[in-house]
């Protein structure tokens, strides 16, 4: 019943805001991928710490990313939404 109506709130969300959440969602999913392959190449044969703490950071750094693309699309359709009814 309540994950209808998020779905709905979803589906309503401008297509200029959708591709602003879809993009950061991209571009999260490839950091986290490159973190991932960092880490696994850094376990597997070299084993220094700067390569962990790269690969580390480039996963965080993807959470983050994905949390701003996806707040700032929400922010946007909001603000668009508040504008577009709004009575002179």
């Amino acid at each position: 019943m309540k994950m209808n109506k998020i779905f709905e709130k979803l589906n309503s969300i401008n297509k200029f805001s959708k591709k602003v959440i879809i993009v950061g969602a991209i571009i999260s999913v490839a950091l986290c991928f490159i973190g991932l392959s960092i880490l696994t190449y850094n376990k597997s044969f070299i084993q220094t710490i700067s390569l962990y703490t790269l690969g580390t950071s480039l996963i965080y750094s993807a959470i983050v990313l994905f949390s701003e693309f996806t707040i700032g699309g929400l922010v946007m359709d909001f603000a668009g939404n508040l504008l577009q009814n709004h009575d002179d």
